[in-house]
């Protein structure tokens, strides 16, 4: 198989039909091996009922039917896990992502990137959706160094085997491509055309933000610090460090300038737990080093699968 697209969705039932047969027309054009992956992401209403339908006379479409709402990452890792393209295509339920700009990620692509990323340049949304997203891409791009104008787009292109080893949870999905990027994959960003939304209500609240906010912070020591632990706990250890230094300078003034009686022992016990908590902090980073050292984390193993092998006969494998 050429290419899979995997299609998250919740409740999108009146978007289902028409964006399967947009997306199959558009990939009829590229003469290629396809499959689209439609992933239900445990709907309340007839959105599984509508792709059954589908099915019936469309042997392209594969379906996912999860037992719940486990969240748009969830869903696409489902997808990853059950396709068999060798690019991989995702794009949003809403039809606010337009088929229509497939064939434009996949030259991309063949200029020898890994991942090419949608930038909803002009995009449909209300403010209160779109000045968020700026600043959270702006902090992303900051924190990880991968710089992309738009993480929050779900249109991009991936080659499998730079996705697939990818361990995503919670609201991970947007970070794949600072994820990949430990892998050694190039990434990089084209301008995508992007629709109001018609039908349907968006799944994105005010608690959206907090949520968003939280996991730039977890992917940020994710990025920073997954390989080399130790230094990360060295980090954190450093205010500690300080406290010790200070507290130490004073227990032993108080007691060569014999100060009021029972500072000193304040300021002997106060060292001490500084002290404590600065040793344990560097145990737990010697510790995560060799736990990074003996295990199969996909951050740490993954840059074997983006190499190429040259064989004797000059053929790449």
């Amino acid at each position: 198989m050429d290419l899979s697209v995997v299609v998250p969705l919740y409740n999108e039932w009146q978007n289902v039909e028409a964006l399967f047969y947009k997306i199959d027309t558009e990939l009829q054009k590229l003469f290629l091996a396809y499959e689209v992956i439609f992933v239900d992401d445990g709907s309340t209403d007839i959105t599984w009922k509508v792709i059954e339908k589908l099915k019936k006379s469309n042997p392209k479409l594969r379906s996912i039917k999860l037992r719940r709402n486990y969240g748009q990452t969830s869903a696409m890792v489902a997808g990853f896990d059950y396709a068999t393209g060798n690019i991989i295509i995702t794009l949003d339920g809403d039809m606010q992502n337009d088929p229509s700009d497939i064939p434009s990620l996949l030259e991309k692509l063949d200029e020898g990137n890994d991942i090419v990323s949608g930038w909803r340049k002009n995009r449909k949304d209300n403010f209160s959706r779109v000045f968020p997203s700026r600043i959270a891409n702006a902090i992303i791009s900051l924190t990880t160094g991968v710089k992309l104008n738009d993480y929050g787009c779900t249109l991009k292109a991936y080659r499998s085997e730079c996705i697939k080893p990818l361990n995503a949870y919670g609201e991970m999905h947007r970070f794949l491509p600072a994820l990949a990027s430990l892998t050694g994959a190039r990434v990089t960003e084209i301008p995508v055309k992007h629709h109001p939304r018609k039908y349907g209500d968006s799944k994105y609240g005010f608690n959206r933000i907090f949520k968003v906010f939280s996991d730039i912070i977890g992917i940020s020591l994710i990025i920073g610090f997954s390989s080399t632990p130790l230094k990360g706990f060295v980090i954190c250890a450093l205010p500690f460090i300080l406290l010790t230094v200070c507290f130490g300078i004073l227990s032993g003034l108080s007691v060569m300038l014999d100060w009021t009686s029972g500072k000193s022992v304040f300021f002997m016990v106060v060292t001490a737990l500084n002290g404590m908590a600065v040793s344990h902090l560097i145990a737990l980073g010697v510790l995560g080093e060799l736990v990074v050292g003996t295990s199969d984390l996909s951050h740490t193993k993954m840059p074997e699968v983006t190499k190429k092998t040259i064989t004797m006969k000059g053929d790449a494998e």
